[in-house]
């Protein structure tokens, strides 16, 4: 006798088999995406503090770099932006004519995120596009995210004008 296809018994088994096969690759998976949402909130900030630094040295003008919605406790939100402005201040993630460059929150969901105390906003120096710290300061912890509890990132940032995790 000559049978084509599947018998309603190996179907079954099939779809058992593949049913325990993803189970065990769901949490694993899980954790994928949150490495990869970090990643992509580091990839973000470090082109917009680039991106800044070439604006106040092609701009012959100072660039400001403002948390807007951040404190230096780490809070679920999702209502926070990093932005480059002209503007000495920034109280809100609304553009105008003087902003440069947005990283935004709502884009960046589901982080569990802070910023450095004394630094809300920084200045970067128009002539060689190295960030103002206060006096001594050589790094800082500019801002420290999580996706998953315990697995923290902190991007710091170098006098020099280096930003990195």
């Amino acid at each position: 006798m000559n049978k084509n296809g599947f018998t309603l018994l190996e179907l079954i088994f099939t779809i058992a088999i593949l049913a325990t096969v993803l189970a065990a690759a769901a949490p694993s998976f899980h954790g994928l995406m949150a490495r990869n949402k970090v990643e992509r909130t580091v990839t973000e900030l470090k082109g917009l503090f680039i991106a800044a630094k070439s604006e106040a040295v092609m701009r012959n003008k100072e660039v400001y770099l403002h948390t807007v919605g951040l404190t230096d406790t780490k809070t679920y939100t999702d209502d926070w932006c990093v932005i480059a402005t002209t503007e000495p201040t920034a109280n809100s993630c609304t553009t105008n004519d003087n902003t440069l460059y947005i990283v935004d929150g709502h884009s960046l969901s589901g982080l569990n995120i802070k910023r450095h105390t004394d630094y809300a906003s920084i200045k970067i120096d128009s002539m060689n596009g190295h960030p103002k710290f206060n006096a001594g300061e050589g790094i800082i912890d500019w801002l420290t995210f999580e996706k998953e509890s315990g697995k923290a990132v902190t991007m710091k940032m170098h006098m020099f004008g280096r930003l990195y995790r």
